[in-house]
C-alpha cells in the first residue's frame, strides 16, 4: 500500500517562500536570487543535497550501528553540479561522508554507505536516475 507525503509551500514576498512539513508542522526558508545575488534561504537544488545528504546519513548511520559501530561524529559534505543551460539541473553529485571519533571498521562504512545507495536511501535511488552519484568517505581522529 502507497503512502502520500504532504508539504505546503507559501509565498513569502520577493522570491521568497516557506516549505511547511505537514507532518512536523516546522518549515524551512527557500529563497532565489542569480549567482551574484544574496538570498535569505535555500535554493530548491541546495534542499536537494540536503535530503540526499541527510536520507544517506540517516540510513548509514542506522546501519552501522545495527553492525555494532560506534558513530560519535559525522558530516557528510554535498556537492553538486549543474549544468550551463535550463533546465540548469544537477549532472553529477558528489558526497564526502566524514567520521570523526568513534569506533568505526572501514568495511563496515563503506558496506553501510553501499546499502544506502543501492537499498535503502529513496531519495538516492530517485537520483541516480538522474544524475552521476559519487560518494567517499573519511575515518578521521575523535
Amino acid at each position: 500500500m502507497s503512502k502520500e507525503l504532504r508539504t505546503e509551500i507559501v509565498f513569502k514576498d520577493g522570491m521568497k517562500f516557506d516549505g511547511i512539513s505537514n507532518r512536523a508542522g516546522v518549515s524551512v526558508a527557500l529563497d532565489f536570487a542569480d549567482e551574484e545575488g544574496a538570498i535569505e534561504g535555500f535554493a530548491p537544488l541546495e534542499l536537494l543535497l540536503v535530503s540526499l545528504a541527510g536520507c544517506s546519513g540517516q540510513v548509514t548511520v542506522g546501519l552501522l550501528k545495527r553492525m555494532g559501530q560506534e558513530v560519535k561524529d559525522l558530516t557528510i559534505h554535498a556537492k553538486g553540479t549543474k549544468r550551463e543551460i535550463h533546465p540548469k539541473v544537477l549532472t553529477s553529485i558528489e558526497l564526502e561522508f566524514e567520521f570523526r571519533g568513534g569506533k568505526l571498521d572501514g568495511a563496515a562504512v563503506e558496506k553501510a554507505i553501499g546499502l544506502s545507495e543501492d537499498r535503502y536511501c529513496p531519495v538516492w535511488a530517485m537520483l541516480k536516475e538522474a544524475a552521476q552519484l559519487k560518494a567517499t568517505y573519511k575515518l578521521l581522529p575523535g
